[in-house]
């Protein structure tokens, strides 16, 4: 007999190692390191005959989106133990989830998809893309002259929490799909074991300063004749140009990677040969609108505009139906309507374009939008246009 409930503070350390065995993996942390960022009132855990056999969690986490910022929930810890799949466990959690967060009156859902066929039947719909990249050394020259009046310097890995967060916060305000590092995770980087530890590889952070002002920042590790870029962010286009020619320049180093770029980086399109750089895009985080009428009435629209959506939502009522939107830069509204629709979308297609990963167009080519009303499409992909794609850097 399966028993789903909260966690409770005894289990705690159980069900932390029974969520990391389930994916294969040992718990490289003390649990109760763990504890604090935890509230167990928002876990779920399944039991059976007393043994944990599955979990899941969320936090609270605020994440951009286009033109404003919401707090919603970042759910993780997903975990059915390999003894106990394909039973149903993991459904039953998700609808659970669900429906709590929507009882707490949080808009959104977001999480990171260990397997990408999973979300989609539980109303998750793609909510940003990355790149992952490599170049050869001989083909990294830019198109245009290099010069910049900053300097590099490294900092120490006990240093970053000083200025490094600052300048993430910079490079990423105007881009939907962050979330912002709380600051135990940047002090939990600084403190990493690795830092202390002699030989070879290790992490490397290096800053552009400018007028005395940290614009922008690297950091990489290096394996054999490797360097990989695990994060860069910069403010100015001086220091985007500095960072990645310091990347691509360090001794004894023949090819540059980056693990995690958006895919309307500008270094593509300052190399003199672009083409020698490959690209290959993947999935980045996926995001579930647990209350379309909220959702729609938080974001911020690029061509003011009034459309009717007509939602379908199999597993939330409240969002099945028709959705009169009214949506400006400056702000929106969004109610129930018995109006006819000018679209028709399932909720894990309209997450995707709501964050502006994909248009409405581009979608109802692959057959997952109907346009009701003539010239709908195109009103809404001016509407629901993004100046930056959205990106996510980092995990919540």
């Amino acid at each position: 007999m399966l028993e789903m409930r909260t966690v409770t503070p005894g289990e705690f350390v159980q069900w932390t190692r029974a969520e990391a065995r389930a994916h294969g993996n040992r718990l490289d942390d003390d649990p109760e390191a763990l504890r604090p960022h935890f509230d167990l009132d928002r876990s779920i855990v399944v039991l059976e005959d007393g043994e944990i056999v599955g979990g899941a969690h969320s936090h609270r986490v605020e994440m951009s989106i286009p033109g404003n910022s919401t707090f919603i929930a970042g759910v993780a810890n997903i975990a059915v133990q390999p003894t106990h799949t394909r039973q149903g466990i993991m459904t039953k959690m998700m609808n659970h989830q669900i429906h709590d967060i929507h009882d707490r009156g949080e808009p959104f859902a977001a999480l990171f998809a260990t397997e990408s066929l999973i979300y989609g039947r539980f109303g998750y719909g793609i909510g940003s893309l990355y790149e992952r990249w490599a170049i050869e050394r001989p083909h990294n020259a830019y198109a245009r002259p290099h010069e910049s009046p900053g300097r590099l310097v490294f900092v120490d890995p006990a240093d970053i929490t000083k200025d490094l967060p600052e300048v993430f916060r910079r490079a990423t305000k105007d881009r939907p799909g962050v979330f912002q590092r709380p600051p135990h995770q940047w002090k939990r980087e600084s403190l990493a074991p690795e830092h202390s530890q002699g030989g070879q590889g290790g992490i490397f952070y290096v800053a552009y300063e400018e007028d005395g002002r940290m614009d922008g920042y690297a950091t990489y590790r290096i394996s054999g004749n490797t360097l990989c870029v695990n994060e860069l962010m910069a403010t100015s286009t001086e220091a985007i140009s500095a960072l990645w020619r310091f990347c691509f320049s360090v001794d004894r180093t023949s090819v540059t990677e980056a693990l995690k770029r958006p895919v309307d980086d500008p270094l593509p399109w300052m190399l003199a040969d672009p083409r020698r750089l490959q690209r290959s895009t993947r999935d980045g985080v996926w995001v579930r609108l647990i209350d379309v009428a909220d959702s729609l009435s938080l974001r911020r629209y690029m061509q003011p505009d009034q459309l009717v959506l007509e939602v379908k939502d199999e597993l939330c009522p409240w969002n099945d139906g028709r959705f009169m939107l009214d949506g400006s830069r400056e702000g929106a509204t969004c109610r129930s309507t018995d109006s006819s629709p000018d679209l028709v979308i399932t909720v894990q297609n309209l997450a995707s374009a709501y964050m502006g990963a994909v248009s409405f167009s581009a979608l109802a080519n692959a057959g997952l939008v109907e346009e009701r009303a003539q010239g709908a499409l195109l009103r809404a992909d001016c509407m629901f246009a993004v100046q930056n794609q959205p990106w996510t850097p980092c995990n919540f």
